[in-house]
């Protein structure tokens, strides 16, 4: 006897995926692991020359994709780089084995992004044309649109500047720094977690609206771009100490903190102000992350995404105190730099999981089987 079934209920884990080779996912995340290692590369080199015993050069020399190949072709571009009125508008003593540095800091930095680009763009259109990597084409559209989003950022920045009296009368680079290294954490993260879990042709693998994991996300990329502030204003050098703030004050003044008008400007160019909320914020994530381990320990939960953010937020606050300490030595500011990225990297790796233990979704299928 036959009998006909219709609209079955079935678990949503069971519905069966469209088969894609493994080699395929392989592939994927190959391709992700490569775009994660260009993409930090340029990030690492954007922060251009932080190596050199005087801090950051103020201006980068003029590169050709042959760089010079015998000593008097360097010494040829290094006099060309001295007859540039800025070389000597910003003090004129580089000598020529850091004219060398920086020089090659700078065509590895363009060398890194073309590379990136290069490696970006087929990917993109292989999605687009073949059938088999379709299933990545969303994850790659959403980094593409993420990197276009940061030529309109930057634009309003410079109308806001322009449209303000009081902000284009200081100096605005932070303003810009703050949108560069939010947009490019954000891009690397979403890179990182791409490697971790990799897009695979399966339905039931959907972003989850986890509100709590979206408040974590928005409150590391507030910190990254305080961090930023702190850079590009030298914040570190008004309290160089931890955990006071100055002369030994364990709160610190206030007349320090609203000195500037209107009171937004103490957040973003006062860094007296920028360093206390920078610390302020870092604090508090690491006390939310203190208390979502401790919860999920008496809770007899799932450990590991808790301990893995415990984990990483603690050698983030190690790695920021070290730097404000030791006077932002390069090597601990770019480490500093780069935890923020992890950071957002694990709660994007969370939300594509979903919640731990949540049970599978019934879902209505129709279909027909004969028995």
């Amino acid at each position: 006897m036959a009998v006909t079934a219709e609209h079955l209920i079935v678990l949503e884990r069971a519905v069966p995926a469209r088969a894609v080779p493994a080699a395929s996912v392989a592939s994927v995340r190959l391709y992700f692991a490569l775009l994660s290692l260009l993409a930090m590369a340029a990030f690492v080199l954007g922060v251009e020359n932080r190596f050199t015993a005087s801090g950051l050069f103020v201006l980068s020399p003029p590169v050709d994709w042959i760089p010079p190949l015998s000593g008097q072709a360097w010494s040829e571009a290094f006099a060309i780089h001295q007859q540039d009125p800025a070389f000597a508008a910003c003090g004129g003593t580089d000598t020529l084995a850091q004219f060398k540095l920086i020089y090659w800091w700078e065509w590895l930095r363009r060398a890194s992004l073309l590379a990136l680009a290069a490696v970006a763009l087929p990917g993109l259109c292989a999605a687009c044309a073949s059938r088999r990597l379709r299933f990545t084409l969303p994850r790659l559209l959403g980094l593409a649109l993420l990197a276009a989003a940061w030529w309109p950022a930057r634009a309003l920045v410079g109308l806001a500047v322009d449209a303000s009296a009081t902000m284009s009368s200081f100096n605005v680079g932070q303003y810009r720094h703050a949108v560069d290294l939010a947009f490019a954490s954000a891009a690397i993260a979403g890179l990182v977690a791409s490697v971790l879990v990799t897009p695979r042709p399966v339905p039931a693998a959907r972003w989850r609206s986890e509100g709590g994991e979206w408040i974590w996300i928005a409150l590391i990329a507030l910190d990254i771009c305080l961090g930023a502030f702190f850079a590009a204003c030298n914040a570190a050098a008004v309290w160089p100490t931890w955990p006071a703030y100055g002369g030994g004050h364990l709160l610190p003044p206030l007349a320090q903190l609203t000195s500037y008008a209107p009171w937004w400007l103490n957040l973003t160019f006062n860094p007296y102000g920028i360093q206390l909320a920078h610390r302020t914020l870092s604090s508090a994530l690491w006390l939310l992350a203190t208390w979502q381990l401790a919860a999920v320990l008496l809770g007899g939960r799932p450990l590991t995404r808790a301990a893995v953010r415990f984990g990483l937020i603690s050698a983030q606050a190690l790695t920021g105190i070290a730097t404000l300490v030791l006077g932002v030595p390069a090597v601990l500011s770019i480490v500093h730099q780069v935890g923020g990225i992890a950071l957002l990297g694990v709660s994007l790796v969370v939300l594509r999981r979903g919640r731990p233990g949540s049970s599978p979704k019934l879902t209505l299928v129709a279909s027909r089987a004969a028995a």
